[in-house]
């Protein structure tokens, strides 16, 4: 695991290929499921795929120098970018405006979380047991939104329909790669 990144250990690449199995989460029984699958060879070039193995996210890197990495709709059109350089930066259409990945997901000081700002709301992403959950709220009355989890070098993302219907979709999705692409993204 590396120091200035938590979550690094969960990056090695695996090859998934089609839709996977899935046992829903009791605690949050209304889970909306995307699955990162078709690793080539890992996250930063596959696709996402919903419950019906409907293809809506397409990531792609040019891995030229700087390098970049986009996140596609289904319609084919860039939803957010990410530019490799020494400091990344990312932007996502119509919701984060170009900066440094350090910036929009900074490290918490005890290097415990990460926090997320969307629209001028703040959001927190927190290793819990095996998944990395996102929250809303302070630390005394945090409500769920969102998790990513690994297993057997597969990636899943699952959301609240809360966390959807707060168009938190595309800005998940592209924290989701940052997070699991084992990159340095300070």
């Amino acid at each position: 695991m590396s120091f200035n990144h938590p979550f690094g250990s969960w990056a090695e690449s695996g090859q998934v290929f089609g839709a996977l199995p899935y046992v829903s989460d009791p605690a949050h029984p209304n889970l909306i499921n995307y699955y990162f699958i078709n690793f080539n060879p890992n996250i930063l070039n596959c696709s996402i795929v919903n419950s019906q193995s409907q293809t809506v996210y397409r990531i792609v890197t040019d891995n030229q120098m700087p390098g970049y990495t986009v996140i596609k709709n289904v319609e084919g059109k860039n939803v957010s970018l990410v530019e490799w350089q020494t400091h990344p930066m990312v932007e996502v259409r119509g919701q984060l405006s170009k900066q440094y990945v350090r910036t929009w997901l900074p490290l918490s000081s005890d290097k415990s979380s990460r926090t997320m700002t969307v629209r001028g709301m703040t959001y927190t992403w927190a290793p819990r047991e095996r998944s990395i959950n996102l929250y809303a709220g302070g630390s005394r009355n945090p409500m769920f939104l969102a998790k990513i989890t690994r297993t057997n070098g597969a990636i899943t993302l699952e959301m609240t329909p809360d966390a959807v219907q707060l168009g938190l979709l595309d800005t998940a999705v592209s924290a989701a790669l940052l997070l699991q692409c084992g990159r340095n993204i300070d």
